[in-house]
């Protein structure tokens, strides 16, 4: 074989094994991500947390607690659509969310009002379930429990819509930025305390 011949021989050989080998490489990299990544309805999720608890009020004599479950908080790397929108969630944080440009400021502030919500509902699971079991406690005790969880799971679904709806701005990403900021860190002992007393005075009428 002529030294031309062999030269181009050996080219075409080498750039055929390489993209072979970079075919390979793109499929094990997405199957990797595929395999890992975690893709749920978190609007799915409030619904039925709430529905198993509200379920589980009507008939308690069957003990069968409703099992506290994170929704941010997850083993897995995780696309978390809360009203339309991928929330990307790595090691409880959020890490962006699709077709917006968000800075890191504006991420961190979403995630500690997300990951904020998301402990305490899970919390006051917990407590419930404990509350059911233990012979010391009292109903009053726990309807204030369960009023907490509730009104958490609707702050957290109040919040997701609220970033939702600032997306539906002409830019939708600038909306967000300037927006997010305004969105006050939720405080759920202050909110039940004020619907506990409004059910105080709704009895006194």
């Amino acid at each position: 074989m002529k030294p031309l011949s062999l030269a181009f021989f050996l080219i075409t050989s080498l750039s055929g094994s390489s993209i072979v080998l970079a075919q390979n490489k793109q499929t094990t990299i997405q199957s990797n991500i595929n395999g890992q990544i975690e893709k749920v309805n978190g609007n799915e999720i409030l619904e039925r947390l709430a529905d198993q608890r509200i379920a589980f009020n009507k008939n308690r004599s069957n003990n069968n607690f409703p099992k506290a479950e994170y929704i941010i908080n997850r083993s897995n790397p995780s696309i978390i659509n809360f009203n339309g929108l991928d929330y990307h969630i790595k090691n409880n944080r959020l890490t962006g969310i699709e077709g917006l440009n968000l800075s890191d400021s504006v991420l961190n502030q979403i995630t500690a009002k997300l990951v904020l919500l998301d402990s305490i509902q899970f919390e006051q699971s917990e407590r419930l379930n404990h509350e059911y079991i233990d012979p010391k406690t009292n109903t009053q005790k726990i309807w204030y429990i369960d009023r907490q969880f509730m009104l958490t799971l609707k702050m957290f679904s109040s919040t997701v819509r609220d970033i939702a709806a600032l997306t539906k701005n002409e830019n939708p990403s600038l909306a967000v930025e300037a927006n997010v900021a305004k969105m006050r860190l939720p405080n759920i002992d202050k909110a039940a305390k004020n619907l506990n007393m409004q059910s105080l005075l709704s009895l006194t009428k």
